[in-house]
């Protein structure tokens, strides 16, 4: 149903949608994250190339009524009071797939921001996945991926490789998000 909804979207809204690199497991970084409409089109982008992903939520949201929504729409519970790190529980779980697309927005919030965070660098890292540079442009209507993430370097060098893939990219509400580049 959801990429049902995904091509009627594409289709009406004239929307462009790039190819998925052939990958089995991946961290996603999606940006920008303006508004949950956003989220939405990311969403729609992966029902619609038919990959099953994975968001990290805290694990009190997974109550009923909304907790078998969250989980359908791929929500990965975490406990952030575990003494075991919220990075240690993605690995392990991630590790337990043969198919793991994790999405990590790494601006991690929807307000604009200069600090972004690096947490997905160290996921990638410890668990040797690639990580895809996915976005979703408002401006010019496209939703996909710019390729996959050289991750030589220390963790600000490649912050600033991600940050610089995005300049131009537009999201609903452009205002709300910067690289440092501009």
């Amino acid at each position: 149903m959801f990429r049902i909804i995904a091509k009627i979207v594409v289709k009406f809204g004239k929307w462009k949608v790039d190819p998925f690199p052939d990958i089995k497991k991946a961290i996603v970084i999606m940006a920008p994250h303006t508004s949950m409409w956003d989220f939405v089109y990311g969403k729609l982008y992966f029902f619609l190339i038919k990959k099953k992903t994975a968001i990290i939520i805290k694990k009190e949201f997974f109550k009923w009524p909304l907790g078998p929504i969250l989980k359908k729409l791929g929500g990965v519970p975490v406990d952030r009071k575990k003494t075991i790190s919220t990075t240690r529980q993605v690995i392990d779980y991630l590790n337990k797939k043969d198919e793991f697309y994790l999405i990590i927005t790494p601006e991690g919030t929807r307000k604009k921001t200069k600090n972004w965070k690096k947490g997905f660098i160290k996921i990638a890292k410890t668990a040797n996945v690639p990580v895809v540079i996915g976005y979703v442009d408002c401006k010019d209507k496209i939703w996909g991926v710019k390729g996959i993430l050289n991750m030589t370097g220390t963790d600000d060098e490649i912050m600033e490789k991600v940050k610089k893939q995005y300049v131009g990219v537009k999201g609903v509400n452009p205002e709300n998000f910067e690289t440092g580049y501009e």
